[in-house]
């Protein structure tokens, strides 16, 4: 079941768990302010987000919405067409294209398989059936480009969207909330930013190593529950193949 907690309750409770105070205000007399506490706060959320989405919960993802296939090749003689990374994702989890009526996932290939996979004997294939990230971006000075995403075999017929983790936009107001997928959720974040303040405390009252084994029971705990698709049905929750009763 999924739960919130607002910012203020985040951070009073990492600040118990970690035997700190965190003090309105940002004067040197201060150890710990809440300026440096939602840092640390929001970094964890980021990290909660990516170690949920690795593990195969994809309760945090976005869809794009449907866009045509370019109508052209990546360049003379290619046999793929590029499109845009999701201006906002952090993580890129599935392309899926819509031909013939229906809609179909792309095989993810790596860079150096692409056209050797995406080969396609007519002039312009039917659809495309891999993907392959080829630059999640690039800075020039202060400017920057948005990566692309290479469809292959090279097609213009249909539609593609993609599916993606966005990136967490950093909150900092008190009664903002986030998103967990239950309490142990709360929980791992919570342990993770302890570790944050015990190594900046030179880990004092040994708080590293009670928050490492406190966040690696949590990860025990969701890692009992592994979203599995079945290949015949809905989605399903199954235990994990090393779970230990």
């Amino acid at each position: 079941m999924a739960i919130t907690k607002t910012l203020v309750a985040m951070r009073t409770l990492i600040g118990k768990e970690a035997d700190v105070t965190i003090a309105a205000g940002t004067d040197a007399t201060k150890r710990h302010d809440v300026t440096e506490a939602n840092v640390y706060v929001n970094d964890s959320y980021r990290e909660y987000l990516s170690f949920m989405t690795t593990r195969g919960f994809d309760y945090f993802l976005l869809e794009s919405g449907q866009a045509n296939l370019p109508t052209s090749r990546a360049d003379t003689n290619e046999q793929y067409s590029l499109i845009d990374w999701p201006s906002s994702a952090l993580a890129l989890k599935r392309v899926d294209v819509y031909s013939a009526g229906e809609w179909h996932e792309l095989q993810r290939r790596d860079w150096s398989q692409l056209r050797s996979e995406g080969r396609s004997s007519a002039a312009t294939a039917l659809r495309p059936f891999v993907y392959a990230v080829k630059s999640i971006g690039t800075v020039a000075t202060t400017t920057l480009t948005a990566g692309k995403i290479a469809l292959a075999p090279f097609s213009s017929n249909g539609k593609y969207k993609t599916t993606y983790l966005p990136e967490w936009t950093n909150i900092t107001t008190d009664g903002h909330l986030f998103l967990f997928h239950d309490e142990v959720g709360a929980q791992w974040m919570t342990w993770n930013t302890v570790i944050k303040y015990s190594a900046q405390d030179n880990n004092a009252k040994k708080r590293f190593e009670i928050a490492t084994i406190q966040q690696q029971k949590c990860e025990a705990l969701i890692g009992h529950f592994v979203p599995q698709i079945a290949s015949t049905g809905p989605l399903t929750v199954t235990r994990s193949p090393d779970y230990r009763r």
